[in-house]
């Protein structure tokens, strides 16, 4: 039995390195499609394993919302058009407002604009609900003594009528308090006030439940949104930007994208009108003072025209007046840029918080200096933006942070020194300028006193008159200009609220884990197929056998399980099996056809492959030609023959060999006309001994008389050499394979005995084939040396009969990666 055992379970490692080496060229399609229809239950509960985990799934995770808001930018200025100016405020940069608006100070922006202080939950067997706005009980009047209880979950029990239990745990310590609903809520760390509205789910005993609170820090909200915002650009030329979030409650995903857009529109607006103010307020204090000095020149002047009666000094010295005029108006541009660049030089050189450069930018337009110091002030404004970003997330040691404060005080110095440089020569230019005009008053010095005086003093007049129209006309431009600036930043496409998850996706995880089956299935498939290591054909045997072995014929499957071998051809002689020993019969005269009795001996490989039951049909369809045949059973270690005719074992083959019983007395008749059987009597302890004694020879001497056919069951020659001598001697040996059961390698036992002991005739017969397989296309022609071919239709189909007690049908676990 042990040798049974190696010999059945053994399987060629070679023969598994072939078959995967060979796979791609030998793929057997039909084997694939009949190992399919075999392991059909595994894919069927494979598949179903698939989709109930894809249904569990969904139905145990937290489905994610997706709202997305489209914002265009753009500005316009009418003022700009009319009057031919610059405008004010800064040049809108896309990408500079990409990085803002992904900043966390912008996210800050944007969160404190929604109901976000206090989230309220309910937390489920499997899942967590958050109301949001939406929650039948709230906290309100919320007054924060102590930030320990920030981010802890506040518990709240309504189980008893009109009050509820607020509890939770905060440094370690818990707390816990019975209030009325409606009251006020004293706890060590916070006061307020909790109202509690009807809900069903608060008359539901079967609700499982629990609810809680939790009070928002302004850093988990951060964190916790900043992962769930996407902000990016759409298209840079319609300068158009996508603004997605999401959220496990779709309508803070709507709420928070929405917010996002109005946030950057209402900050642009005020960014823009914060800086035409302050241009505005700039020239307004400028003009106080020109206006001053106007006032004051201006009564001097007439005080002295007044009290001296000069002469107009046009008509006495129009030549000097127009030179000193052309002068003065020299005079007055030096000294407006020398103040203006030493107020630039003082709003430059303050802290880096106090710096605006968009309030600095207005100043240069239309001055000479516009092209050399605006590039310097953007850049230090770019310079300032980037330490700001910095600052939000970054501590005063942050290495970001004191990298950004160099940038700062190197383009700081470097501003520094151009306003220096260039307010120097302005002064170095007035300096000269003052000296020419020294030189022309020394020539009015001719002139009478009273006239010079009031030249000088008119000169005075003229340059603080001018100075002055020069102000107002520049507030009414940037007053027009602030009045026509238009912001075009819009949104294009409100955040909508979703009503079907993003994630988890319904159509990708079914279709994700159905394919996942299917590729399991597939895997399986392919590992039992290279597993699989029986003889299903007669093309299997030829093949291995490179046609150097005879074949017989097939025997197709029978319809049921039958739980010995026994006859089958008596029940139903036209049958498919009965057709297959007649063609089996048939071309045993190809292998002799000379006159005279003869013995047939039939053997296999192992136990189980159904010589006993070829051996008992195929004497039943010789008999069925008029000839008389007589089956010895020999396989004295496994007797079958009287279990498959019914009867006692008491006496047969062993008690005639050994002297006991004659030959009469053992043989039996059958309920067929023409056949008889001996079985093989108790098991010898010596079988092999039995068999080759000259005993035997005599007792095939006699039968052969007596007999036109003597079969000889012999034992397997796999196992046991006890039927060797046998086969040699018989006119027909027979060597039978079991579709399915058999291994390739047993092919090998064959040329063994064929080369070895020169057993010439020795042909095979493929038993227990399932014609069902010519379905999917499997092949069953065969040729072989004899000439003669034939083939079955596919017509048959059913089980197979098991030659020895049926053995228990494996489950789908059992059969997974069970051998075909």
């Amino acid at each position: 039995m042990v040798a049974e055992e190696v010999t059945n379970r053994a399987v060629s490692f070679e023969s598994y390195r072939q078959r995967i080496t060979n796979f791609s060229n030998e793929f057997d399609l039909g084997l694939f499609f009949y190992i399919l229809k075999r392991s059909m239950p595994v894919v069927v509960l494979v598949l179903l394993l698939a989709g109930a985990s894809a249904a569990l799934y969904l139905r145990y995770t937290v489905p994610v919302f997706e709202s997305k808001a489209v914002l265009q930018l753009g500005e316009t200025n009418t003022a700009k058009q009319v009057l031919l100016m610059s405008s004010y405020g800064e040049e809108q940069n896309m990408s500079v407002d990409l990085i803002f608006m992904r900043s966390r100070l912008f996210l800050g922006m944007a969160l404190d604009r929604l109901p976000l202080q206090l989230s309220y939950f309910n937390r489920g067997q499997i899942l967590t609900e958050e109301y949001y706005k939406y929650s039948f009980f709230r906290l309100e009047d919320l007054v924060l003594t102590d930030s320990a209880v920030m981010d802890v979950p506040i518990y709240l029990d309504f189980t008893l009528p009109g009050k509820a239990e607020v509890s939770y745990t905060a440094n370690g310590r818990p707390y816990k308090n019975t209030v009325q609903r409606g009251s006020i809520i004293t706890m060590p760390h916070f006061t307020g006030r909790l109202v509690v509205h009807e809900h069903p789910i608060l008359s539901d005993p079967d609700a499982q439940s629990t609810f809680y609170l939790k009070i928002n820090s302004r850093d988990k909200l951060l964190d916790k949104y900043a992962s769930q915002v996407w902000i990016n650009s759409q298209d840079f030329a319609t300068k158009s930007i996508d603004i997605v979030c999401r959220d496990s409650n779709p309508w803070v995903a709507r709420d928070l994208a929405q917010a996002l857009a109005q946030t950057y529109i209402d900050y642009d607006l005020h960014r823009q009108s914060s800086s035409a103010a302050n241009v505005i307020e700039f020239i307004r204090t400028q003009k106080d003072t020109a206006y001053r000095e106007l006032r004051d020149s201006e009564y001097t002047m007439q005080n002295l025209q007044g009290e001296n009666r000069v002469a107009d000094m046009e008509a006495l010295t129009p030549l000097l007046l127009e030179r000193s005029e052309r002068y003065e108006d020299e005079l007055v541009r030096l000294t407006l840029d020398v103040e203006l660049l030493k107020g630039l030089e003082r709003a430059t050189d303050r802290p880096n918080g106090e710096i605006n450069a968009h309030d600095l930018l207005p100043l240069l337009l239309g001055t000479k200096y516009e092209s050399t110091l605006s590039i310097p002030l953007r850049t230090l404004q770019e310079r300032l933006e980037e330490r700001e970003v910095v600052r939000v997330d970054a501590t005063a040691q942050h290495p970001a942070l004191v990298a950004a404060d160099d940038r700062v005080a190197v383009q700081k110095r470097v501003l520094m020194e151009t306003l220096r440089r260039l307010r120097e020569s302005a002064e170095k230019q007035r300096a000269d300028l003052t000296v020419q005009l020294r030189e022309l008053d020394a020539r009015f010095l001719k002139l009478p006193e009273k006239e010079i005086e009031f030249a000088r003093v008119e000169r005075v007049f003229t340059i603080n008159q001018k100075f002055y129209n020069l102000l107002l006309e520049k507030e009414v431009e940037y007053r027009i200009s602030k009045a026509g600036f238009v912001p075009q930043n819009r949104i294009l496409q409100d955040a909508s609220f979703s009503k079907s998850p993003v994630s988890p996706n319904k159509e990708v995880v079914v279709g994700s884990y159905l394919l996942a089956g299917v590729i399991l299935c597939l895997l399986i498939l392919l590992v039992r197929y290279i597993l699989h290591d029986n003889l299903t054909s007669l093309n299997d045997v030829a093949k291995l056998s490179h046609a150097s072995i005879g074949i017989l014929g097939m025997i197709p499957k029978y319809k049921y399980d039958i739980p010995v071998s026994e006859l089958l051809i008596d029940k139903n002689p036209k049958s498919l099996i009965a057709e297959a020993f007649r063609t089996v019969r048939t071309n045993m005269q190809f292998v002799d056809n000379t006159p005279g009795p003869k013995v047939v001996a039939i053997t296999s490989t192992i136990s189980g492959e159904g010589k006993t039951f070829v051996a008992m049909n195929l004497a039943g369809i010789i008999s069925f030609s008029g000839k008389r045949v007589i089956i010895l059973d020999l396989d004295m270690r496994k007797p079958k023959i009287h279990l498959g005719f019914d009867v006692d074992n008491e006496r047969g083959m062993s008690t005639i060999l050994i002297g006991k019983d004659d030959i009469d007395s053992c043989i039996r008749h059958s309920n067929l006309e023409g056949l008889d059987y001996i079985t093989a009597g108790p098991i010898p302890p010596n079988p092999s001994e039995l068999i080759i004694s000259p005993r035997m020879l005599e007792v095939l001497g006699t039968l052969k008389q007596r007999y036109d056919m003597v079969l000889l069951d012999n034992p397997p020659v796999g196992l046991v050499t006890d039927g060797i001598p046998m086969i040699q001697l018989a006119d027909y040996p027979i060597y039978i394979f079991r579709s399915d059961y058999s291994k390739k390698h047993f092919v090998q036992n064959v040329d063994r005995l064929i080369n070895e002991n020169s057993i010439k005739r020795l042909s095979c017969v493929l038993n227990g084939v399932d014609v069902d397989r010519n379905k999917y296309g499997y092949n069953y022609g065969y040729g072989y040396g004899y000439g003669y071919g034939y083939g079955y239709g596919s017509g048959y189909a059913g089980g197979y009969y098991e030659d020895k007690p049926s053995r228990p049908k494996r489950g789908l676990f059992g059969g997974l990666f069970g051998k075909s």
